[in-house]
């Protein structure tokens, strides 16, 4: 089975952030080019969104097969 990624992006493009060694959820992450930032928890909310949208495609193709 192959491997997917999730990339976050700060609107100015950039995928490079700051965070603390051991984040939690009501830490800041800030984007290293342009200095926007957001919590921590927040970043995580969306990662699983997108994890799961990944997944969602996965089994539906498997199941097209």
């Amino acid at each position: 089975m192959g491997q997917d990624t999730i990339t976050f992006k700060c609107s100015c493009g950039s995928t490079k952030f700051e965070m603390p060694k051991n984040p939690k959820a009501t830490d800041i992450v800030k984007c290293i080019k342009c200095g926007a930032s957001g919590k921590h928890g927040e970043l995580m909310k969306e990662a699983t969104r997108l994890a799961k949208a990944v997944i969602d495609k996965k089994i539906k193709e498997a199941f097209r097969k």
